[in-house]
Formats: structure tokens, sequence, C-alpha cells
């Protein structure tokens, strides 16, 4: 890696630049030299450096007015920059030329040690970057493989739950068994539920979008739910009090701010497209490591509504999709922010539902 990292010194007496790659010729660094602000642009429109050595006093244009160039181009504004002077050290030239992006300053003649040792920091620096940038591409990389193999696993999973959907919902019906007709809804709730859980995986195994910065507290999710609905912004579009229920014990780690504006937005959105209809809220708290909200309602979504609140990406055979459209893309964002997902579905003889997961605590993401 050491081969690929070079350095720019720019000064306009030659014999100052020979002994600038003589201090440097045992770093195992690129040096690369260059008389004059222009020539020394010229040298950056083909070479990346990790470090540029500017003289300050330098006929025409001096190392002050380099500096600003190289910071007004998207290509060398992050290149940290080392001023070379002969002058005195005075406050008003050091802070002109931190004013123009200077990192630091070593006056000549220059300490052939204290050269070496600013030099070997920066370049230990430029590794790190390079290899950071490398394992940030890697797992990008990796993250798009896993959600590829995640999404074409969910469809696959999908395919045999929606069959067995359809028989038991055959069960139910041709059968005058009542012990059969048991077992049929048992077979289609579970398959129901195992179905959501699959949507929630390929909810997860999207790429992030931009985060949101959380504020997590211990806090109770059905208590929040319960403090929203009484809020007067939501009571004024509720045609009637929702069917509350709370299941296990429903206290987290969660930003509380953040989650009101979701359960603000979901119900919004719910009771929007419920028409006269009672909304159904459920917080269930029986799993050990997750939190889950519920908010359904009999009203199947028509076609642009679906739509807006869940992509244009088709169910697979009557299973619901891990998208979410646009109507909750918010709601979506707190969600993920958290480390969960949200999902949402509508269909005939099942109504709509949205479901948020949410890991139970922050520390077990």
């Amino acid at each position: 890696m050491a081969d690929q990292i070079s350095v720019l010194v720019v000064d306009d007496k030659p014999q100052n630049l020979l002994a600038m790659k003589a201090l440097l010729a045992d770093s195992g660094l690129q040096v690369i030299t260059a008389e004059s602000g222009p020539e020394a642009l010229e040298m950056l429109l083909v070479h990346d450096v990790m470090l540029a050595l500017l003289d300050v006093q330098m006929p025409g244009m001096d190392g002050f007015t380099l500096a600003e160039l190289m910071r007004g181009a998207e290509r060398t504004r992050h290149v940290p920059i080392i001023f070379l002077t002969a002058g005195s050290q005075e406050a008003q030239r050091s802070f002109k030329g931190y004013e123009a992006g200077a990192v630091d300053f070593i006056y000549k003649p220059v300490d052939a040690h204290v050269l070496r040792s600013k030099v070997a920091v920066f370049a230990d620096l430029h590794r790190q970057r390079l290899l950071l940038a490398e394992r940030i591409v890697e797992q990008d990389r990796l993250a798009r493989v896993n959600a590829l193999m995640l999404g074409a696993l969910s469809h696959d999973i999908r395919s045999p739950l929606s069959v067995m959907m359809l028989n038991a919902e055959l069960l139910i019906r041709q059968t005058d068994s009542p012990s059969l007709q048991k077992a049929g809804a048992r077979i289609k709730s579970a398959a129901s539920l195992l179905g959501r859980q699959v949507d929630h995986l390929g909810s997860l195994a999207r790429r992030p979008c931009e985060l949101l910065q959380l504020q997590p507290v211990q806090a109770d999710l059905a208590t929040l739910a319960a403090q929203r609905l009484d809020v007067e912004s939501n009571q004024a579009v509720l045609w009637s009090p929702p069917a509350f229920d709370r299941v296990g014990d429903t206290a987290g780690e969660f930003d509380v701010e953040l989650m009101a504006q979701a359960l603000d937005q979901l119900l919004m959105q719910a009771a929007t497209h419920a028409g006269d209809g009672s909304l159904r809220i459920q917080v269930d708290g029986g799993a050990h490591r997750s939190l889950m909200l519920r908010i359904s309602f009999d009203a199947v979504l028509e076609p642009e509504a679906a739509i807006h609140l869940f992509g244009g990406q088709e169910p697979v055979s009557g299973m619901s999709s891990a998208q979410v459209g646009p109507g909750l893309q918010e709601p979506e964002r707190v969600a993920r922010a958290h480390g969960g997902s949200l999902i949402g579905v509508s269909r005939a003889r099942q109504g709509t539902m949205f479901e948020l997961l949410l890991p139970r605590l922050q520390s077990e993401r």
C-alpha cells in the first residue's frame, strides 16, 4: 500500500525540492515535486496525493493561494496541507495559513525528525482511511448479496405458505367436522404469522436509507400508544375509540419522540383509510427480544391507496409484501433506525393491517 501513497512538495527553489526528496527518501512514499503553484495544480490533476507540503513564499501564486484553490476543487478538497515557511512565527501569518486550509506549519530550516514524524502520522492516517474504505465497500457488497439471497429465500418461502393458507381455507369451508375446522384455522393462522415474519426479514434485509439519530430511553410502547390515542389531533381523525389490547411485557428501549411521530402517522393513515370502521390496536410484548405494534381495520384498500401505502410491488399469491410506499415512508424510517421494520397488508376477508416490529433492547440490535 505504501507504493500507492504520494506526497506533493511545492517550492520555487530546486535545491529545496532535492533536500525534501532526500529527507523523505527512506519513508517508502512517492515524492512528487513542483516548482510553482500552476505546476502543482497540473500534478494534482493526474496524481492522488495523501499530503501536500507547500512553500508559503513563492513568486506569482503563493502557497496560501494554492491552498485555497485546492480547497475549492472536489478532487483535492480533503488533502491535508502543511505549509513550509522561512518567515517569522507571527500569529497573523499562522492564522491566515489555517484559514487557507493548513493543518500545520513547519518552519525553515526544516528539522528532519519533525518532518518525518509528521509525514509518517499522515501516512498512517491515510492507510487507515484506505483500509476503512475497503471494508465499507466489502460490507456494502456483502449486504447486497445478503439482501438478494434473503429476497429470493423469502419468495421461495411465501409460495408454499400461500399453498398452505389456501388449503387451510378449503379445509375450513369444505368440512363439517368442528375439529378439522379448528385445525384448518390454526394452520391458516400459523401460516399467516410465519408469512409476516418472512416479510419483516425481507424489510430488514433492504439496504438502509439515511437513518435518524436516536435518543433511546427505557419506556413502555403500550403506554405511549395509549397516550397518543388521547392526543387531540389524533382524536379528531378517529370515528370511534379503537379497540386497544396489550399483550405481555411491552417495555423496551426506543426514542420516545420519534416513536410518537411514527404512531401518529400510522394512526392518521389507518383512520383515513378505515372510513367509518373502527380500528384495532395491539401492542404485543410476548416475545423475549422484540415488541410488535399492530394497527388493523376491516376495510380493504383501493388500488391507488394500496400503492400509496405499500408501493407498487404485487404480493405473491395473496401473501403480504415487505415493501412500503410513500405513505408509510416516515414510520418505516423510524422503525429501521431502531433496527426494526414496518410491513403492511390489505386483502379481501382479512382487511388491512400495519405491523411495526422493534427490538426490545437497542443493545441487542
